[in-house]
């Protein structure tokens, strides 16, 4: 009778330590999948910031435009807005104000990153995978759209992102 016993206890053990090893491969499994896809999430962050903050630049020429106006400046509210494919340099490492440069998508150069200001620029620091292309199409006299164009490569892994918003000649002075 102890001798059935001893072998069952045995095939207890054995199924036990499966399932024991099947558990702790399962999440090594979860664990490095969830690594993997760290970087992919951290990067498609940082794509809409920079989609975000590539729309808010223009959305600052048009109101820069609109405050100059109020001056009694005579500018247009669009002016410097004009139809066409262009990079956009904030000026904040350098000073200047903000310029949209014209480019094909094709042409446009890749961002940087400048570790001491900790700020995404075309001048200064390490160059990313990260590409931004803003898009401006004139829809009517008063209303103009805005796509914001990112592509960028993360594990071997083509992304891209369009961003999409409308300025309009709100002020109509």
């Amino acid at each position: 009778m102890t001798k059935n016993k001893k072998a069952f206890t045995m095939v207890e053990a054995l199924i036990a330590l499966s399932i024991l090893t099947i558990g702790i491969l399962s999440s090594f499994i979860l664990v490095s999948k969830a690594l993997y896809n760290v970087t992919i999430i951290k990067d498609r962050l940082t794509a809409s910031f920079l989609a975000q903050e590539g729309i808010e630049l223009v959305r600052q020429i048009r109101d820069t435009n609109m405050l100059k106006r109020l001056d009694n400046e005579t500018v247009s509210w669009n002016e410097g807005l004009k139809e066409g494919k262009y990079i956009i340099d904030s000026g904040v490492l350098s000073g200047e104000p903000i310029k949209l440069i014209p480019v094909t998508s094709e042409e446009a150069p890749n961002l940087k990153y400048d570790n001491i200001s900790r700020i995404y620029n075309y001048d200064a620091g390490e160059e990313t995978s990260f590409n931004r292309v803003i898009q401006i199409i004139k829809i009517s006299e008063d209303e103009l759209r805005i796509d914001c164009l990112l592509k960028w490569k993360s594990k071997d892994v083509d992304f891209d992102l369009t961003v999409e918003d409308h300025l309009f000649n709100w002020l109509k002075i």
